[in-house]
């Protein structure tokens, strides 16, 4: 090279004023992606821990690109399968430098960069998952996913891959950050408005969401299928399930249940679906209905599947007779546990427990705690310690005190009144809740706008538009939404998906 390294991958300025300009600076984005990646992996290797190491000289929230491929360079020249140099393991220079990289690279650069920002990514994973540590990589990924897409709305690889470390380790916390964030777009092609110019014409721009930058020619992520879809929200909502969120759990499964499919299930719907029958029972209690944009041929292949989970079900909507669903749940016991799903059973009976007492609140003001134990047939120990529970988890605004009586023991008394005991909520604490529900609210539709959007710009819709403006001008039928004849809608969208 006739120029030196170090002066090459200081070509592209960011803030120079002849890139302020979006497409100026989108063209020369590209131009100087094509250029550092036809560098040979030898140049890079030259001056590493010197005092003219790219690494040290080069700024990586400045000089993301070039930075990128500089370190991805480094870690592929020294890395082994199975064995990680010192320089590499967690503590170590490198692996400092490529941490840092993840929390603070420039987000609108990497729109350019996306087979490094991959690369790197799956780096940390290997990495920490040959030093017997996944967890290490979850923070350095979850980083690297937000500053890309803040909204991660965009489904790629790497959403399952986090998902996956995060169910290994138990980080259902972790896990939370990324799948209370809605999924509104999954890579396809170049969506046709960036290769028309229009609007969202160019990557760098301010107005470009996610799903314009983040397709199947950006590099950002590997193909990607509606099955890797549906575990993503199945292991979603099991990370919600060990959070005990459980509305939100069923919305996950839901998710997997409603997944396009050519009229045949699959495992993820079957475990999908024994999951949210046991769910729903939690969320609605005796109201259970299956979304209706669900393939029904595929449903009742689950159903008929799940016999067992729905007899669970019915029993548990009786809900004065707890002795008949502890019958049915100690009939299935070597179903559940075949299918991992004991200990979401054993909830489905705590459910209707917290049902039965919660059901007293109507007709009594207290009540003494050995008359709700021989009803439940427990202790009354057993009972005041399960009572405690649910008034410190917030199940119960009530409160336990004893009785001046003699032989009564603890005492179950309800607040009737909801703006006193532990349950009441401040003016002000009401108020939270009312604004960050807006806050969701507003970012969704905003999402569904911009769906909508895409949506109009694709050869389907223009075409059927097409349809529609010429039976209107024939006088025939003011809509068609059919597809395009020989064409069968579930099957087209699962091929464009492979």
């Amino acid at each position: 090279m006739a120029e030196s390294l170090l002066q090459v991958l200081l070509q592209f300025q960011p803030e120079a004023p002849e890139v302020k300009q979006k497409r100026d600076y989108d063209q020369a984005a590209r131009n100087f992606s094509a250029q550092v990646s036809n560098i040979s992996s030898s140049h890079w290797q030259k001056g590493a821990d010197t005092s003219s190491d790219v690494l040290t000289v080069l700024d990586p929230t400045t000089n993301s690109i070039a930075y990128a491929f500089a370190l991805r360079h480094r870690i592929a020249g020294i890395v082994e399968k199975r064995n990680v140099p010192d320089t590499l393991k967690p503590g170590g220079a490198l692996w400092n430098k490529l941490v840092k990289f993840l929390e603070e690279f420039d987000s609108v650069q990497m729109r350019y960069a996306g087979h490094e920002w991959r690369k790197l990514v799956d780096y940390v994973e290997q990495i920490a998952r040959v030093m017997g540590s996944p967890g290490l990589a979850i923070a350095p990924i979850r980083s690297a996913m937000t500053r890309l897409d803040p909204t991660t709305g965009t489904f790629t690889h790497m959403h399952l891959r986090f998902m996956e470390l995060c169910m290994e380790t138990r980080s259902y916390n972790a896990a939370q950050e990324i799948l209370d964030n809605y999924i509104h777009s999954i890579p396809t092609k170049i969506p046709q408005h960036v290769r028309e110019g229009l609007e969202y014409s160019v990557p760098c721009a301010d107005v470009a969401t996610s799903g314009e930058y983040i397709h199947v020619a950006s590099g950002h992520s590997e193909k990607v299928t509606l099955s890797d879809l549906q575990e993503y929200y199945l292991l979603g909502a099991m990370a919600y399930l060990g959070l005990k969120q459980f509305r939100k759990a069923q919305q996950m499964l839901e998710h997997v249940l409603v997944v396009p499919t050519a009229n045949t299930a699959n495992g993820f719907m079957l475990e999908a679906y024994k999951k949210w029958v046991l769910v729903s029972c939690l969320v609605h209690s005796t109201d259970r209905a299956i979304p209706r944009t669900a393939n029904t041929v595929a449903i009742k292949q689950v159903k008929s599947a799940s016999k067992a989970y729905e007899a669970l079900a019915e029993a548990h909507a009786q809900l004065s007779n707890l002795s008949k669903l502890k019958v049915q749940i100690k009939y299935g016991a070597e179903i559940w546990a075949d299918d991992g799903n004991t200990g979401l059973v054993n909830e489905v009976l705590v459910s209707q427990m917290r049902s039965y007492v919660s059901r007293l609140s109507r007709t009594f003001s207290a009540i003494p705690v050995s008359n709700i134990a021989n009803n439940l047939g427990e202790t009354p120990d057993n009972i005041a310690q399960y009572l405690e529970n649910m008034i410190k988890e917030g199940h119960l605004n009530a409160r336990l005190e004893q009785s001046d009586k003699p032989n009564t023991g603890a005492v179950l008394r309800f607040f009737l009144d909801p703006s006193q005991g532990p349950l009441a909520k401040t003016e002000k604490q009401q108020q939270q809740v009312l604004f960050e529900q807006t806050l969701r609210t507003n970012m969704l539709a905003e999402q569904v706008k911009d769906a909508s959007y895409r949506l109009t710009l694709t050869k389907e819709y223009v075409e059927n538009l097409k349809r529609v403006n010429k039976k209107q001008a024939t006088g025939g039928e003011a809509m068609d939404t059919a597809w395009d004849d020989g064409i069968d809608a579930e099957e087209d969208i699962m091929d464009d998906m492979h």
